[in-house]
């Protein structure tokens, strides 16, 4: 029975480790730990490295990464390869083309102070008018617009009314044409039988002796009319001078 209290006791009593025993285990699990983190990261890489060759020889295509991840709609250049890569609006172009794959921050999007003041700067160039002055000329301008329509509307029903008119004046201006028409060639047929008559018998008109004679009655015949017209005129303006005489008032004599 003592004995065995004894050995219970034994049991309770704690072992008591040095101080350097106890920092050798601290620092041989902290180098394990990091040899352990080594070991994974470098696995990672392997693995990484590993699928890329795959992936290198899957590509049939022989075609250059950046043409092959456009092919496959993915960012072509995911680091920057050549100067504008690093510019906003390279960058702004890949954000809107491949959104949140492209790895790229949002907030560039938004304009910079600069691009704020030039756009302000164009709006008030291209738009000088205020809110209230461009209702106003629009206002006005579709005012002008509903006048012009309503008097062209006016116009036009001026000219239906017209058309009437216009149509009896063609008509006798057409009718005037063919009557004159009609006299030249009755006044050509009269010359042609005078000069048939001229000469007593039956002439060729495409005689030389033919064409001079008819050429010398038309010429006759000009002179005739235009001595006519030359005379209608003078008393047309005779008529015209005494009536003119005649509503004058005399003046009274003393």
């Amino acid at each position: 029975m003592l004995c065995r209290e004894y050995l219970g006791r034994l049991l309770k009593v704690q072992v008591v480790q040095p101080a350097w025993t106890r920092l050798s285990s601290q620092v041989n699990i902290e180098k394990l730990e990091a040899e352990q983190d080594t070991t994974e990261v470098t696995e990672d890489g392997a693995a990484r490295e590993k699928e890329e060759e795959l992936q290198r020889k899957r590509n049939k295509s022989r075609l250059k990464e950046a043409d092959f991840r456009m092919l496959h709609e993915e960012n072509p250049y995911p680091e920057a390869t050549f100067w504008h890569h690093g510019t906003l609006k390279y960058l702004r172009r890949t954000f809107g083309r491949y959104g949140a794959a492209s790895n790229v921050d949002p907030s560039i999007c938004w304009p910079v102070k600069a691009e704020l003041e030039d756009s302000m700067e164009y709006e008030r160039v291209k738009y000088p008018e205020t809110v209230t002055q461009m209702v106003q000329r629009v206002n006005a301008e579709n005012a002008e617009k509903v006048r012009s329509d309503k008097q062209r509307q006016e116009d036009i029903v001026k000219k239906i009314e017209k058309n009437e008119q216009w149509k009896r004046e063609l008509y006798a201006k057409i009718a005037k044409k063919e009557g004159e028409a009609l006299e030249a060639k009755m006044r050509k047929d009269r010359l042609v039988e005078e000069v048939r008559r001229h000469f007593g018998y039956t002439v060729d008109p495409r005689d030389d002796r033919f064409k001079e004679m008819l050429e010398k009655k038309e010429k006759e015949q000009r002179k005739s009319l235009k001595e006519a017209r030359k005379k209608a005129r003078e008393e047309e303006m005779v008529k015209k001078l005494m009536s003119k005489q005649a509503k004058t008032p005399t003046a009274p004599s003393e």
